[in-house]
Parts: structure tokens; C-alpha cells; sequence
């Protein structure tokens, strides 16, 4: 279903097959790491994961194809198709749905949307409208945040 290529920004993963809506793409876990680096994934408050495999290879984009499934003490990330991916597209994630905060992308955004945010940011940075739109893909601690927020405010 997926093959990892050289792209436009080093390795990345194709779809070697047209993929449905929904469809589960991969799935994965790895160790905790004791703080958030370049590579690791957060997936709680205060947790973060390196994952070993196509799933750290899959880009970021303001307008992914793929969401991310993280759900509260489940160790496993389930990346799904948000839309129809033709074979041979490139696979994308928002890094923000997983990510409260980035800290080691400073660089400008390279994805080419016309949704593009100029700049790979956290959770809390992005659009209200872009949150809703990501329903269920929005990690369940991010999730969990925003209705303790609500009720705050």
C-alpha cells in the first residue's frame, strides 16, 4: 500500500495503490524518549514516542491526506486517509493535530498548499476552523485540553 522514496525533502512515503477515505494506511507504537525532539511524536501531555519506520517519514503539510488516530492510554497511532490518495501521492500529516508545540522547525513551511500557515506550528496555533475540520484526528489529549479551555473560559 505505501513505499518510502526519495522526495523533495528527503525520504517520504507514497502510496503505492489508490487509498479510500478512512481507510487505515498504518499503524505503530514506540519507546517514550524523555523529551520532545525533531523526530519524536507527542501523544500525551507530557509524553512523547519515537516511532521506527514509514510512519516517522511521513511529511507535514497544512492540508494533509493522512490523520492521525491517538487515543488516551491506547498505545497505538493509526494514520488514515482524511481523503481519496491517487497512487503515487505523497503521504502528509499536520503535525499540529499531535503536537501542542513545536520547538525544532523554526524554518518556513515547505508544503505548497494553498492552505499553507507559512510556518510548521503547534496545536494551539492553528485556526479554530482547521481544528473542527480534523474531527476525531486531533489527538484525544489535545481534545481533552480544549473542552478543559472551554469550560474555563
Amino acid at each position: 500500500m505505501i513505499e518510502v522514496r526519495d522526495g523533495q525533502l528527503g525520504k517520504a512515503v507514497h502510496a503505492t495503490r489508490a487509498i479510500n477515505t478512512g481507510e487505515l494506511i498504518l499503524r505503530g507504537w514506540g519507546p517514550d524518549v524523555p523529551q520532545r525532539t525533531r523526530h519524536s511524536l507527542q501523544v500525551d501531555h507530557d509524553r512523547h514516542i519515537v516511532i521506527s519506520g514509514p510512519i516517522e517519514l511521513i511529511n507535514h503539510s497544512c492540508d494533509p491526506n493522512c490523520g492521525v488516530l491517538i487515543r488516551l492510554d491506547d498505545e497505538v497511532m493509526e494514520i488514515r486517509a482524511l481523503r481519496p490518495i491517487a497512487k503515487g501521492e505523497e503521504l502528509s500529516t499536520d503535525y499540529a493535530t499531535f503536537e501542542a508545540e513545536i520547538e525544532h522547525m523554526a524554518e518556513r513551511c515547505l508544503c505548497g498548499s494553498a492552505l499553507c500557515r507559512g510556518q510548521i506550528v503547534g496545536y494551539w496555533d492553528i485556526p479554530e476552523e482547521r481544528r473542527m475540520a480534523y474531527g476525531p484526528y486531533i489527538a484525544a489529549y489535545l481534545q481533552e485540553a480544549d473542552v478543559l479551555v472551554e469550560q474555563a473560559g
